[in-house]
């Protein structure tokens, strides 16, 4: 250990100069990506994946998911007709469920005049808190709202209590990782459907960030599915419980998210117990993450570079060659790679906080690279440069290479000295 501290301290330039090097290379890499046309879709491939992704397959994966408690779907998928889903709505206000969510926009007089006339009359003598589904239509970038709310019929029959259900998607990627919890529409602010379930069943704002979104915990649960015709016999799935009713097989609203491809009731269950749950991953500042990441290549320059001048000053020729050929700097690369997915992995599951580590996995892997560049610049400075004293800097370097007349001079001078 105190031989590493000694190397990693008498060549701390060239230790920082490379990571400098490394950060270069990285920011130009993505800046140069996303203005090349053909590179684009990689460099947003990069920025818009999440170790949270891993996590949240790994979880998946488990053959025995953990029932979830707290939220019930009812599966609408065959029914259209409004008198029949207003049944099924005054089935489940009958079994006291603490909070209902309805994810069926219902926009519009139809000529159904009786299914109309249903669902007025379940809206209106409601015993349960209902919360009825509404979308924003027409984004305005310069106002940063939407132009109008397409809200269900019933507002204009009743009071009743909407939320949005808009799922929205990372620009990059298309993958949901992210739920409004407000959004400003028509010049003011509304809930999202999840938020309002949320804040009727815990009695509080769900925790947001700066955007007014939350992001979704999407740890693998099984939420027990009640079929529209069985709802009395799964009483005790409903009673005291959030009931979300919704279409959980429409094939036509479903949503990439880290799980894969789900119904847009799932994510809005994801979402509700992500909010009532303050589940939220907790996402470290851009700054942190970017300083832990240097700080972790330092560290990898470092112990590749000791492992490297350790092995090729080796007396055995087998492992000079191991060294040479840069097997340890692989192992050095692989070991600490797995230790950072590893540590964040635990830091995760542990305590709910999102260490993102690929940015500090793209810097290392940057290295080798990095140090060709710094041995190129040490060398033509070593050999070209003025005044002499920048020579005798690169000279120190660890990667300065000597000239042919050094080492011309060197065997002539060990030659003279065997012969005296």
């Amino acid at each position: 250990m105190k031989g590493f501290a000694r190397f990693a301290w008498f060549y701390a330039i060239d230790h920082v100069m490379v990571v400098l090097i490394v950060l270069l290379l990285t920011t130009s890499l993505l800046e140069f990506s996303f203005s090349v046309s053909f590179l684009n879709p990689l460099a947003r491939s990069l920025s818009n994946f999440s170790m949270t992704d891993i996590f949240y397959d790994i979880s998946k994966s488990k053959a025995q998911k953990d029932q979830d408690n707290l939220i019930t779907l009812v599966d609408m998928s065959e029914v259209y007709e409004r008198g029949e889903l207003a049944d099924i709505i005054e089935q489940i206000e009958n079994l006291k469920p603490q909070v209902l969510g309805v994810d069926i926009v219902f926009d519009g007089v139809r000529n159904d005049s009786v299914g109309n006339k249903r669902l007025i009359e379940v809206a209106q003598n409601s015993k349960v808190p209902i919360v009825w589904a509404c979308k924003l239509m027409e984004w305005n970038d310069e106002a940063e709202q939407f132009c109008y709310t397409n809200h269900s019929f019933l507002t204009d029959s009743c009071l009743v209590d909407e939320g949005f259900t808009n799922v929205e998607r990372d620009v990059n990627g298309g993958t949901v990782r992210h739920f409004g919890v407000r959004r400003k529409s028509e010049g003011r602010r509304v809930y999202s459907l999840p938020a309002r379930v949320a804040r009727l069943y815990t009695g509080g704002d769900p925790a947001m960030d700066n955007d007014m979104s939350c992001a979704i915990n999407f740890h693998a649960v099984k939420f027990p599915v009640v079929p529209y015709d069985s709802i009395a016999e799964h009483a005790d799935l409903i009673r005291g419980h959030i009931v979300l009713l919704g279409a959980a097989q429409e094939e036509r609203d479903k949503h990439y998210t880290p799980l894969g491809l789900i119904p847009g009731l799932y994510v809005l269950a994801y979402t509700v117990k992500t909010m009532v749950e303050h589940q939220a991953p907790i996402t470290l500042s851009v700054w942190v993450i970017w300083a832990l990441s240097l700080l972790v290549t330092l560290f990898t320059q470092v112990a590749q570079a000791y492992a490297f001048d350790i092995t090729v000053r080796h007396r055995l020729g087998s492992v000079k060659c191991l060294g040479r050929m840069g097997v340890t700097s692989s192992v050095i690369f692989f070991t600490l790679v797995t230790v950072l997915v590893g540590a964040s992995f635990m830091l995760y599951m542990r305590d709910n906080i999102n260490l993102d580590v690929k940015w500090a996995i793209l810097c290392m892997a940057l290295l080798g690279t990095a140090r060709l560049i710094y041995s190129v610049i040490v060398n033509l400075i070593g050999d070209y440069a003025y005044p002499h004293f920048l020579r005798d800097v690169a000279d120190k370097s660890l990667y300065r290479y000597e000239s042919e007349a050094k080492t011309v001079g060197k065997i002539e001078m060990q030659q003279s000295t065997i012969e005296l």
